[in-house]
C-alpha cells in the first residue's frame, strides 16, 4: 500500500496524519469562504462606486 509510511490504523503516526489531513481540508474550506467573500466585498465596491456617480 502506498499508505505504509503512515502506520497502522490507530497508531500515532497514522493518527497525526489523519489529523494534518483533517486540518489541511479545513484550511482549504477556509481558503475558498475567504476567496468568496473578497468576491462578494468586490462586487459590492463596484456597486456602490457606480450608485454614487
Amino acid at each position: 500500500s502506498c499508505h505504509q509510511y503512515i502506520g497502522k490504523a490507530g497508531s500515532p503516526a497514522f493518527l497525526k496524519a489523519v489529523e494534518m489531513m483533517k486540518n489541511r481540508t479545513k484550511i482549504e474550506a477556509l481558503n475558498q469562504v475567504l476567496h468568496t467573500l473578497e468576491l462578494g466585498l468586490n462586487d459590492l465596491v463596484e456597486e456602490a462606486a457606480r450608485f454614487q456617480k
